[in-house]
Parts: structure tokens; sequence; C-alpha cells
């Protein structure tokens, strides 16, 4: 499957937004009132290039010297482009900055076999420069360089594409891609509009995800396979009419649940309280959890099939240990497990990442091999402690946007989207 990564230049293989920079410093303050335009939207970047051109001034030899002095690459750019060749990827470069200082840096670098999409300058000796726009959309005429159109352009040539990017003009191409890598504000606009992306901060970890090979599974379980509020809240009933105290309304369970059920019951009794309702609490979940547990959406399917393929699974979770593997026997599917790991099975419960060690343990896998597959923040915040990919569901407590803040590998709707990921490796 031939496939394409398409990158932004400025702020993503520079680190430096080389544009930004040359502009604040040839083209005097009048520019910033040109860019405020830009930032409210008021005009496109063909616009804001045709009205800095004519107040940008600098001698030649002065802009070169700018350029080679600021010519920063992220440092693993290179690694990543080796790994790329290597592996019958192809990497271009789409801008919407200007195609002679990309040419400069690229030279520096020793990197000028990689083609590159972006708008034209020609600099005079006065350095006045002339600008003009190959890669405009006629049809919307905002972007100099329509990274939109680019991506078309290339659907018949490839199978896959990628984009790597960072900003405004990387949206219309993030929209186009089959998987975004994305920082920054294009990071939040992929999330606000559900493009599937991942978070990156530097090319090693772009270059990581596509070395990735997912050997195991491992899963959360209330939330994300099974769902057992009933019996949860039927416990904390019990807890509360022992104590003489009114429970709140079933519908705002959610709102109380916290990462394990120590953390739950000190909301609302002392420290020592709390150990003393832990066993009531357990003891009565105990005789009603299994009428009241069942698979949530979809979780059956996805269990039976990464079964059948001979993709080691797992389950970390803070139920209590004994409790999570009767109700995957009760539900039939204990025997897909290599490992099930529980409150109680380890000394500290999620967020630290003692579980999910236990697990790779017994899964004989290492963490690069597999990813954590989850619904809370609490989720999100172990698998990275324990050097996991997540992958988050918004199944549980937190909107998509909630679990963006904590930057997990991967938002799924719904669990099943799992099968499709797998079938499709980076």
């Amino acid at each position: 499957m031939k496939k394409l990564i398409l990158c932004d230049f400025d702020g993503t293989i520079s680190i430096r937004d080389m544009g930004y920079a040359l502009v604040n410093h040839f083209a005097g303050e009048e520019w910033r009132l040109i860019d405020q335009d830009f930032c409210e939207g008021k005009i496109g970047s063909k616009e804001a290039y045709s009205r800095i051109a004519k107040i940008f001034r600098g001698e030649k030899g002065d802009i070169l010297r700018f350029i080679r002095e600021q010519a920063h690459l992220d440092a693993h750019f290179k690694s990543f482009y080796q790994y790329c060749r290597e592996n019958d990827i192809d990497v271009k470069i789409v801008s919407d900055g200007l195609d002679f200082y990309i040419w400069i840096i690229l030279q520096i670098h020793h990197l000028t076999e990689i083609p590159f999409y972006a708008n034209l300058t020609r600099i005079s000796v006065d350095g006045q420069p002339e600008i003009s726009f190959p890669h405009m959309n006629e049809a919307c005429g905002l972007c100099g360089t329509c990274k939109r159109r680019i991506v078309q352009l290339h659907r018949q040539q490839y199978e896959r594409i990628y984009f790597v990017g960072n900003g405004l003009s990387d949206r219309c191409a993030a929209r186009e891609s089959d998987l975004v890598f994305a920082k920054d504000s294009l990071y939040s606009y992929c999330i606000e509009q559900e493009i599937p992306c991942h978070p990156f901060q530097n090319f090693s970890d772009i270059l990581a995800d596509l070395q990735k090979r997912i050997h195991g599974v491992i899963f959360d379980l209330d939330g994300t396979l099974i769902e057992a509020y009933e019996a949860i809240y039927l416990g904390l009933k019990e807890v509360f009419q022992q104590s003489k105290r009114e429970i709140f309304p079933y519908n705002e369970l959610r709102h109380y649940l916290k990462a394990d059920l120590e953390s739950t019951l000190q909301q609302f009794f002392s420290p020592e309280e709390t150990q003393e309702k832990i066993p009531i609490m357990r003891k009565k979940y105990e005789e009603v959890y299994l009428h009241h547990t069942h698979f949530l959406d979809g979780a059956k399917e996805v269990l039976d099939t990464l079964h059948q393929r001979g993709v080691r699974l797992g389950v970390a979770s803070n139920k209590y240990g004994r409790f999570s593997r009767l109700a995957l026997n009760h539900l039939g599917v204990s025997s897909y497990f290599k490992s099930v790991i529980g409150a109680g099975d380890v000394s500290r419960n999620k967020p630290y990442p003692d579980m999910i060690h236990a697990v790779l343990k017994e899964m004989e896998l290492r963490p690069e091999e597999v990813i954590f597959v989850g619904d809370t923040l609490t989720d999100i915040e172990t698998g990275k402690e324990a050097g996991v990919d997540v992958y988050a569901l918004t199944t549980g407590f937190h909107s998509r946007e909630e679990l963006s803040q904590r930057r997990p590998k991967r938002i799924l709707k719904h669990l099943k989207e799992l099968i499709r990921l797998l079938d499709q490796p980076l």
C-alpha cells in the first residue's frame, strides 16, 4: 500500500516559523495590522503576502544571512525522513510559506531531494520581494498554497495520505487526509471537528507511531468493556443506609465516581470511616454485581475478533481484582485474557503504573508492543506513566474535549473502531 506523508514546514519541520520571523524582522511594525486582519479571518494568506511584499525591506545579503542563522530543523526530522525512505513512504513538504527560505534551509541540512510546494518568491537586489501563488485554489483564493488541493491531487497515486501540521493553514488539508499528526492549534481543531489525529511534540513521536506494531491490548473494565453502574450504586446505597445518610440520585453517580472505591467514599466520609465502609460496599457489591453487569455495545465482538487473531489481551482495572475476574468468567470471556489485574493485586492502583507493569509481565510484551484502552483521565495518566500508548473512549465519564486535554494517542467514539485501526497499521 503506497503511502504519502505531507508535512507542513514552518513550526513543524522548521522549529521556528521562518516566514513570521522574516516579516517581523524586515517589514517593521506595519505588518502587524496585516497579521491582525489575517488572524481575525478578514483576509487570507494570499492577500496578506501581497500586502507584506509592499512593505518588506532588507538587503538581499542580510536576508540570506538571517535565514541561515535561524535554520534549525526539528532534531528528529532526519531520522524520521530516513525511516520513510527505507520503508517506501514518500515525504513531501506543503507550505503556505515562501519557497526561497525553504530551499535554503533544506540545502543547509542536505535535504534538497525532498519535493516541496510553496509560494514562489523573487527578491530583487534591494530586498523587494515579488510573490506569486502557483498552488492557490481559484475557487477559494484565500491561501497562497491550498494544501487541501495538494492532498486531492495525490489521491489517485497513493492509497494512504497522512498530514503533519500545527496551524491555521493546515486545517483544510487535515480534513482531506486519512490521519493527521497534529500539534498546537491544529490538534485542538482536529478534536473539535472529530478528525482522526495523533498528537505529537516532535518527529520522534511520529517515527514511533510509524514503527509501532501492536501485539497486545490492555483494557480498563468498567466503562470500557462492561457496565456495572447499577451494582456500584447498590453497593454505595448500602453504605449510606448503614450510615443513616441519604444517598445522591442514581443519575448523579458518574459525577461522584472517582478513580477507585476509596477515592469515591472519601468524598463523603473521613479517612477512618472510609476504611470501615469499604468492606460494606464490597460485600453488597459481591451479592448483586453479576446480575447487574453486562457488556458495553460492541465489546464482546471486539474481544472475540482480537482473541481469534491471537492478539494477547489483558485487563488493568481499579475494580477489586477478584470481582474483575469473576465478572469476566460470568460473561464467558475469562479464557481470552493472559492477565487480569485489579485493586488488591498490586501495591498501588491507577493512576500509578503498577497494574500495567504487572499485566505486561504476564503478557510477556514490552510497552511499545501494546496499547491501553480506557475511558477516563485516570486511564490516560496511567498509560503514560507506564510508557504505553492510550486509546481513549468517549463511552465513559468524559467528553472528547476533556480527554484531549491529556493527549491520548487516539480518541475513539466506539470500541469497534479498534478493529479497523488494527486492520490498518500505520
